[in-house]
């Protein structure tokens, strides 16, 4: 497809635009970032991103104009197009003021100098797709979005990603807020600012969409994906003001009914921006019935914000949040891979170059890497448990086409907190795929039982992040069933995963720590990490493990 040209995005847009800003967006060769957790991987998978805010200041450093964080967009569309992902998402906050009035030029419009800054995306046939943060929310910003990012209506020669099937709620709000379909994954992406007319209520806006997101969330196949994206949240972490008002406590109706959608129907998630900070949750409705895990994606501007202290769930009324994960001051990009039925999400960060903790960045900083933080995953085949601490992982259970994958022991030890002081919970999930060549049983997935990421000591110092973090859990054992055909008593069949190579190993070969041993039998209480075995009675088979990730039955392992 040839790339769009900006003449004519100009003309159309009858707006002028930043001088220098198409210098700003060359190629420079990035860090390179670390390889995600091991994992079976189909040959159909594929990739797409996800980033936040890019708000910045005066243009110092040559790298950064019209209020836009050039530098940190041109590494993550390195990034993109290095991993070759179909489409990237930004949700919300593209400029920092709608005019380029930080550099002395107050009649430049700045949204159509975001649209150069990801041309890069564009020559590389990748999709951009976003939507307006509290900082372009003006009505004539909300005509302007559309013309700039013709995508987001289906039209225009900026790639599509793959995307089709496109919808708004409303012609007024078509381009604003919209939805769009790839492959087996619907994205609903959400806009409650001021509408082109001038109309509406930042608070309201969402309560007559929520017909539309209702029908956009239900209306898709047993096979697809969903995720909503908003810019603010339903609880923020910084921000009080939220996706339904100006604390959570407003319009609980609606909320309520957000969250009924939202769980009834299986979205996966919830990603917002607007709080500079990457911090994962499960927000659940005031009477207890219905959830949905929520992502406050972190910085990729000048900016960061710190969490309130108490925190904003304990200060206001509305639905409650339970904490997974924290990381505050980092720079944050994240990557999402789909297989089939399995959806998961891989959080890199980079540090602003600054010694650790708040800051504020004049200039870019340098590329020092981004290191793989976290995973975390959802499956449309599986299911989901909230472990709080001290917490037993045995309510971990799951069937599928006559394969039982059970936790038979472990609990949950973490004594971590986020920076209000909250303790964390883990919320893991699993899923199938079917077998494939030299497996006894279907493929099953487990997420979210790693240690929790926090990142969030003001007293800490240096340039952090500085190192991957690793996918270590609390010692749990896995049990599988099935594989009677396939079954050995010897120590050769077993509970497998990937190797490093991509190769299947016996399972405990992964763990961190631990000693190997096989025993024949079924497993008994106070067995070692390490220790795997099979039942010859029941023809299961088990193992003391310290990481998810993907298992099957086979042999020689």
């Amino acid at each position: 497809m040839p790339a769009p040209s900006r003449i004519d995005r100009r003309t159309l847009l009858q707006l002028p635009i930043g001088v220098g800003a198409l210098g700003a967006v060359g190629a420079v060769g990035t860090a390179a970032a670390s390889a995600a957790p091991r994992s079976a991987l189909s040959e159909n998978a594929w990739t797409f991103g996800l980033m936040s805010d890019t708000q910045w200041g005066a243009d110092a450093d040559g790298e950064n104009p019209g209020s836009i964080a050039g530098g940190l967009q041109r590494m993550i569309n390195e990034r993109m197009i290095d991993e070759g992902a179909a489409f990237l998402v930004q949700v919300g906050d593209n400029v920092d003021r709608e005019e380029d009035s930080y550099n002395g030029r107050p009649d430049v419009r700045t949204l159509p100098i975001k649209g150069e800054l990801v041309q890069p995306l564009y020559d590389a046939g990748i999709g951009f797709y976003t939507l307006r943060g509290n900082h372009e929310s003006s009505a004539t910003a909300g005509q302007e979005l559309p013309q700039v990012f013709p995508q987001h209506m289906g039209e225009g020669e900026n790639p599509l990603g793959g995307a089709t099937n496109f919808s708004s709620p409303s012609e007024l709000l078509k381009g604003l807020s919209y939805s769009f379909d790839v492959e087996n994954v619907r994205l609903i992406m959400l806009d409650q600012f001021t509408r082109p007319d001038g109309s509406g209520s930042t608070g309201d806006n969402i309560l007559d969409q929520l017909d539309w997101i209702e029908e956009r969330v239900m209306s898709r196949g047993a096979d697809m994906h969903c995720i909503i994206a908003a810019h603010k949240n339903l609880i923020g972490g910084n921000h009080v003001d939220n996706l339904f008002g100006s604390d959570p406590s407003e319009n609980p109706d609606g909320v309520d009914r957000f969250l009924q959608i939202c769980d009834e129907g299986g979205v996966a998630f919830l990603w917002g921006g607007h709080d500079h900070h990457h911090k994962r949750s499960v927000i659940t409705s005031a009477d207890g019935r219905h959830s949905i895990e929520q992502l406050i994606a972190g910085s990729d501007s000048a900016k960061f914000y710190t969490p309130d202290v108490p925190s904003i769930d304990e200060t206001y009324g509305g639905p409650s949040e339970t904490v997974l994960a924290e990381e505050l001051w980092t720079l944050s990009h994240y990557l999402i891979t789909v297989d089939g039925p399995m959806l998961y999400v891989d959080f890199y960060s980079m540090s602003t170059g600054a010694d650790y903790g708040p800051t504020y960045m004049n200039v870019t900083p340098p590329e020092s890497g981004w290191y793989w933080r976290e995973r975390w995953g959802r499956s449309l085949n599986g299911q989901e448990f909230l472990v709080g601490p001290g917490e037993s992982y045995t309510v971990v259970s799951d069937e599928f086409e006559g394969t039982t994958a059970r936790i038979l022991d472990g609990v949950n030890t973490a004594e971590k907190s986020d920076y209000a002081g909250r303790a964390l919970s883990k919320h893991i999930a699993t899923g199938w795929q079917d077998a494939g060549d030299g497996d006894a049983s279907p493929r099953f997935h487990l997420t979210g039982i790693h240690e929790n990421l926090t990142l969030n000591d003001e007293s800490l110092t240096g340039q952090l992040p500085e190192a991957d973090e690793t996918d270590e859990a609390d010692r749990f054992v896995l049990e599988l069933s099935g594989g009677a055909r396939a079954f050995r008593a010897d120590g050769s069949y077993g509970l497998a995963t990937r190797g490093e190579d991509g190769s299947w190993i016996n399972a405990v070969d992964a763990n961190h720590a631990g000693t190997k041993k096989f025993v024949k039998g079924p497993y008994r209480e106070g067995y070692e990490l390490g220790t795997y075995g099979v039942d010859p009675r029941t023809k299961k088979a088990w193992a003391v493990l310290d990481r998810g990730g993907v298992f099957v039955l086979r042999r020689g392992i």
